[in-house]
């Protein structure tokens, strides 16, 4: 995932070599997309969840379940991108070997703590009847060849591969990128990889990133023309609700299928149009000045929005509404902004009491104390101070 850091971090990270930041309105773009995308993400893991596809899309399940795949699913892929552009970059300026040791500590430390801690708290509810067993320890804390305890961090584990392979990702990119292109989305389409990768979709995403850098494509940091975004939002919509319309021997509504992963494809890629496009257009204005200020705890969002948005929804189960749809509802629409009401009091505790632990939690990217200040009063009138650029 992309790295973000203040002023001072990134004058100290050039000096010790992790490269020098890249264009402030890039950079700010880039912190923009990455908390708005990752705020999205909580509505695909937020509670009431139903497997499967409803019958009817004018329903409550129905249109949560529109909105899971429109808004929740769709916004990883830009984050994919981020992380193979970042890290092309990176190995433009850096040796492979301390581009990688900062991909483990920033991904599989965390990866293996958040999800031992999940673990612990799934224990202790149980009385110490869910304690996995022996052989599934390796899934459940490493995600191997399945999903971990947390399943949302899997995409931990599949950007740390993508960083693994990246230096063959970016001769590719240089020497063969059509060949290598249609190659990663025959994969995203048939799983061809194995256990590679858990999720196809992300290396494909990551290799777009890796040849936006390589190519040195421009970054569109204005609002973008009109036309290509209002198409990718109609794909957009229209994409997402076809699998309540369409055949069901098409196999839309299945997982396992072409037709999905098709579809499922062609949905990521309108969606990286999309809030890229949103990202740039919120930049100057104040409700993206206010996103900006949370973008430090976006790893920590990242990592505990399902058990953030979890303890919200005990609580409904505990008032005996959680089958009315007018509560269930809310709860899904606010689900976003009730994460931020648990994610922000449980850093600035946790950066009071164990510093050290947070920042490791967040593998180093643990916010400081202004830019605490700053997400408890994020609709104060200081102005947000602009960054210097964008680590990777």
């Amino acid at each position: 995932m992309s790295l973000a850091r203040p002023p001072e971090e990134a004058r100290t990270a050039a000096r010790e070599g992790e490269g020098t930041p890249v264009n402030p309105r890039v950079s700010d773009t880039m912190r923009l997309a990455r908390i708005l995308c990752i705020l999205l993400l909580v509505y695909a893991h937020a509670q009431p969840y139903q497997p499967g596809v409803p019958e009817s899309l004018p329903s409550p399940m129905g249109l949560i379940h529109y909105l899971r795949q429109l808004l929740g699913h769709t916004s990883v892929p830009l984050l994919s991108l981020l992380s193979g552009y970042l890290l092309a970059r990176a190995l433009s300026q850096r040796p492979y070997a301390q581009a990688l040791s900062h991909r483990f500590f920033s991904l599989i430390v965390p990866l293996v703590l958040w999800n031992l801690i999940y673990l612990a708290k799934e224990t202790l509810e149980s009385g110490f009847t869910a304690v996995p067993a022996v052989q599934e320890w390796p899934n459940a804390v490493l995600a191997l060849t399945a999903q971990p305890a947390m399943a949302p961090l899997y995409f931990l584990r599949d950007a740390f591969v993508c960083a693994l392979i990246s230096p063959a990702l970016i001769f590719l990119a240089r020497r063969l990128p059509r060949t290598a292109t249609a190659a990663l989305l025959l994969n995203a389409l048939l799983g061809l990889d194995g256990v590679l990768f858990l999720n196809g979709a992300i290396p494909l995403f990551y290799f777009a990133g890796c040849l936006w850098w390589v190519h040195q494509a421009p970054i569109p940091t204005q609002a973008m023309p009109r036309e290509p975004v209002l198409a990718a939002g109609l794909a957009m919509v229209l994409l997402a609700a076809a699998p309540f319309f369409l055949p069901p021997a098409w196999g839309a509504s299945d997982p396992r299928s072409v037709t999905y992963a098709m579809l499922d494809i062609a949905l990521r890629a309108a969606g990286c149009v999309v809030f890229w496009a949103a990202a740039s257009r919120l930049l100057d204005t104040r409700a993206g000045d206010v996103l900006l200020r949370f973008e430090p705890i976006a790893f920590f969002i990242f990592c505990t929005h399902g058990m953030a948005t979890g303890l919200w929804w005990m609580a409904i189960e505990r008032t005996g509404h959680a089958d009315t749809p007018p509560v269930f509802l809310a709860h899904f629409a606010l689900s976003p902004l009730l994460a931020l009401l648990v994610c922000v009091p449980a850093v600035w505790a946790l950066r009071r009491l164990v510093p050290r632990v947070l920042s490791v939690l967040m593998g180093g990217r643990a916010p400081n104390r202004q830019q605490m200040a700053r997400m408890t009063r994020p609709l104060a009138p200081a102005p947000l101070a602009r960054t210097q650029g964008l680590i990777p």
